[in-house]
């Protein structure tokens, strides 16, 4: 609901004064296999560990939210398309980085993310639409074959 009402005034908030806006989806790479193998309270770690480094690389006026399982929201208000590219790759890299064995002994097997971005004005004018291109974009990059940013 946090997340939903934040889009909302931001998608207004955008509107009014002409600046971009984007929104990115971050998707756990085959996160319920890690959670069938691995057991609940490892997949809890692995939330708890990817949402720290997300909220460590996001700036003050971001709003960062857990979307489903194994899914979660960046709103990124003024910043486009190319910028939100920088910021999620940089994001991508990070769990790529930490989130192995050989860094994190808590780790049990390599954690990547999939990610998809979509930004007002290019993709679309209104909050459904943002999020549908951007969940769109995130099934590209699953498609493309996952640990992967893709943009609308």
């Amino acid at each position: 609901r946090y997340f939903f009402n934040t889009l909302s005034n931001e998608v207004y908030r955008a509107a009014r004064y002409g600046n971009p806006l984007s929104l990115i989806i971050i998707d756990i790479d085959n996160f319920k296999k890690f959670n069938d193998a691995y057991g609940h309270p490892q997949g809890n770690f692995i939330l708890s560990f990817v949402s720290e480094i997300f909220k460590k690389n996001v700036r003050n006026t971001d709003t960062v939210a857990r979307y489903g399982g194994e899914e979660f929201v960046i709103v990124s208000p003024e910043n486009d398309k190319q910028n939100a590219y920088v910021l999620a790759e940089r994001i991508r890299m990070d769990v790529e980085k930490f989130c192995r064995p050989e860094v994190n002994k808590d780790i049990p097997v390599p954690v990547t993310i999939s990610i998809g971005i979509a930004s007002l004005p290019d993709d679309t004018s209104d909050a459904e639409g943002l999020i549908q291109k951007a969940d769109e974009a995130l099934y590209q990059a699953k498609r493309e074959g996952k640990n992967k940013v893709c943009c609308s």
